[in-house]
């Protein structure tokens, strides 16, 4: 069942030094009181703190695996940090410690069997220090080994080995069978010492889950309150999980351990934690999916999950926290002090791109930037539009919506045609009469499609009765360009003067010569066709946006990673801000509260070869304060699958803007799972951010619009490419 809490998750990086994050853990790694979490990369180990938003470099050893632990590692009665890496194809175990500024590492063991998957910090041999209990995995020799230090622990630390050439993942430890003396879980299997030293051994390997494959998560609890530790299990490297739990009948007639079943359908359940005892216990455990492990297709579904039972394990309450954004090794820990547990974690990230450092935190209720309704205005829009607007039509004081050759009427958002039109494209007082008017693009006679039918002449229209298909329509001209596909409206000509400004879709698909324009508004609108000139020659097909990016009074044109600044002498001076940027749509606001424009980007990367929308980046550039040649600083909000509808507004009424961004599908017209959402500062810079996904049912482009409905509430309108029978209004619950 859904939770009826509302989990709120807060992107801590996301986009982490390399393209995978194999490890994680989380504890007070440096001794101060607070909750680390440590993160391993491909390159080093990292380490974040939630509750400040600080982050810093460990070590630059090399490719991390996924095995960390955050313990007394030395024995001094302190936390340090012990974790695997691979070097020049060599697998090391090592430990750290802070000092200072700084941190030193000792290496425990300079050649490990494998890939130190799993790692454990424990007194396993129950003389009052604790022993590292390794496995190596992903090798041609699987094992799982006992580290134990000597009188100096930065030298090499003595090894012993519990087992040799079994395939298993997973690991933890208890005394299952009550004879004073702890087990090693390890997959579905877990080793018994028959001696009584855990260094010399022997250990002998008793099998309990005969029916699970040998890559699993564990963890022991007592479930069936008979005070034996049982053992739940999960698959965690496959598509096709099941979870269960293993009842611990040691010493009873019958079978040693019985299996009960808990669900089918787990995707990659790479996270799985028994959640701490506290009050009145109930057992219970986290589990999580990741969003997409090795080759397979990606998991939009991905859920957190928290299992408990009241009735020694049957039945079980299985309570989705949240779902639709994947974790991996994530843990629940108390990282703030709240008394309550939060969910801290990290996505893998290596097959779509998705590396990414993140937590959840409960609510009792959801915040306001992420409460919305969904209602359909058009259920059957006859063909793809290219834009959609808010904008008073009817002249009642109240935005309605036009998209295509439509318009909606506020509030029972009725269809009307635009006559003469095949697209509108943008909206403003042209005229000057205190009432917006339209300018749209004609389509072409003929065409067999819509796509075909896409021009780029030009005419603006003046509605006089437009519930009665009224217009007054007049030519404005013709554009260089196929198609607008960025316009903007308004006096950003050098002096001040008005101009229809277009961006054309032809811009990099060309000869590289349909730049951007300028129309200039004559001083009588209805004279035709209106000048026009090059805006600048960029090759630039996307949003464009007014504003007074260097604070000096003059009104200059966003168009993505360049901004375009009117001169005195009729020319326009352009600035370029990024590199190594594709823009798909663009929004400005004051990110870190500075007092100067900020520009929000979504970032436009599709494969048309292979049909695909690659996951790609939601960014703001951060604005110095001035235009000159110097690159700005680009901060990444999320990955997401090609932003190509964003914008910026105030929807909760706290006084700061929110960024709504759109998911872009290329493909599928229907069950995309492109995603609308809201992104919600958690920190005054802007480093971090709350993600809020309003729906994942429908797919945008050019779209996510904010109107200001009847009510004075922000709603989000949209439509999509492929979802093109669709006209979306999302409502403040």
């Amino acid at each position: 069942m859904a939770s009826k809490e509302y989990w709120e998750m807060t992107i801590l990086d996301a986009a982490p030094p390399g393209r995978a994050l194999p490890g994680f853990a989380a504890g007070d790694a440096d001794n101060d009181g607070r909750v680390e979490m440590i993160v391993g990369t491909e390159e080093n180990l990292l380490w974040y703190r939630p509750a400040t938003l600080e982050k810093g470099v460990i070590a630059r050893d090399g490719d991390t695996a996924c095995g960390i632990v955050v313990d007394d590692i030395d024995g001094d009665g302190f936390n340090e940090i012990a974790y695997g890496y691979n070097a020049g194809g060599r697998n090391r175990l090592a430990w750290c410690r802070r000092n200072g500024d700084t941190w030193e590492t000792h290496i425990i063991d300079n050649a490990c069997a494998g890939n130190v998957h799993d790692l454990l910090c424990v007194d396993i041999d129950g003389d009052g220090e604790k022993e590292l209990i390794a496995n190596a995995a992903y090798c041609p020799v699987w094992g799982v080994y006992i580290y134990k230090k000597g009188p100096d622990p930065a030298k090499p630390w003595r090894k012993a080995v519990v087992q040799s050439g079994n395939s298993e993942e997973g690991l933890a430890v208890a005394d299952l069978d009550g004879d004073g003396k702890l087990e090693i879980v390890s997959g579905p299997s877990y080793y018994h010492l028959d001696g009584d030293d855990v260094m010399n051994g022997p250990w002998s390997r008793v099998p309990y889950a005969a029916g699970y494959r040998e890559l699993v998560r564990v963890a022991v609890l007592d479930i069936a309150g008979s005070g034996r530790p049982d053992i739940f299990i999960t698959d965690s490297e496959f598509p096709d999980g099941r979870c269960s739990w293993y009842e611990n009948r040691i010493g009873l007639d019958g079978e040693q351990w019985v299996e009960h079943e808990i669900m089918r359908g787990i995707y990659f359940g790479h996270s799985l934690q028994a959640l701490p005892r506290s009050g009145n216990y109930v057992p219970a455990v986290f589990l999580a999916e990741m969003a997409a492990g090795w080759d397979m297709p990606l998991n939009p579904g991905s859920r957190l999950i928290r299992l408990s039972t009241r009735d020694q394990g049957a039945p079980w309450d299985i309570e989705v926290m949240d779902r639709g954004q994947g974790t991996h090794l994530a843990v629940m820990t108390d990282f703030d002090g709240d008394g309550e547990l939060e969910v801290l974690g990290k996505e893998w990230g290596k097959r779509y791109g998705l590396a990414r450092v993140h937590w959840w935190k409960r609510h009792d209720e959801k915040p306001a930037a992420a409460r919305f309704r969904h209602r359909f205005l058009d259920r059957d829009k006859p063909y793809t539009a290219t834009d959609i607007l808010a904008v008073d039509i009817d002249g009642d004081g109240v935005a309605d919506v036009a998209c295509g050759a439509w318009w909606y009427r506020a509030p029972e958002w009725t269809r009307f045609a635009i006559p003469g039109i095949n697209q509108v494209i943008a909206a403003y007082d042209i005229d000057g009469d205190g009432r917006p008017e339209l300018v749209g693009t004609r389509g072409r006679e003929g065409a067999g499609n819509f796509y075909d039918a896409l021009t780029s002449e030009l005419v603006w229209l003046k509605p006089v009765q437009p519930a009665q298909g009224k217009w007054e329509t007049h030519v404005i001209g013709t554009g260089k360009g196929d198609w607008p596909h960025g316009s903007l409206i308004g006096p950003c000509m050098p002096g001040g003067k008005t101009a229809l400004f277009l961006a054309y879709h032809s811009a990099q698909n060309t000869d590289g010569t349909h730049y951007p324009e300028a129309f200039v508004v004559p001083d009588n609108p209805a004279d035709s066709p209106w000048p026009k000139q090059t805006l600048a020659p960029v090759a630039y097909g996307e949003e464009l946006v007014a504003a007074d990016i260097d604070n000096d009074g003059t009104v200059e044109i966003v168009a993505g990673t360049w901004v375009f600044k009117p001169g005195a002498g009729g020319e326009f001076a352009t600035f370029r801000l990024a590199e190594d940027l594709d823009a798909a749509r663009c929004a400005v606001t004051d990110i870190n509260g500075n007092g100067n424009l900020d520009i929000v980007i979504g970032e436009e990367v599709l494969d048309f070869e292979n049909m695909v929308a690659p996951y790609s980046r939601l960014v703001w550039l951060e604005n110095p304060g001035s235009l000159d040649k110097r690159l700005w600083s680009v901060h990444v909000i999320d990955k997401v699958k090609c932003g190509h509808s964003v914008s910026v507004g105030d929807i909760d009424g706290d006084g700061e803007d929110e960024i709504v961004c759109g998911e872009h599908d290329i493909v599928n017209p229907y069950r995309t799972r492109s995603r609308l959402m809201v992104y919600k500062k958690a920190d005054p810079d802007g480093i971090s951010w709350r993600r809020y996904v309003i729906d994942d049912r429908f797919e945008h482009h050019d779209g996510a619009k904010l109107i200001t409905l009847a009510s004075g509430r922000k709603g989000i309108i949209s439509h999509g490419w492929k979802d093109a029978r669709y006209v979306h209004l999302w409502e403040p619950d």
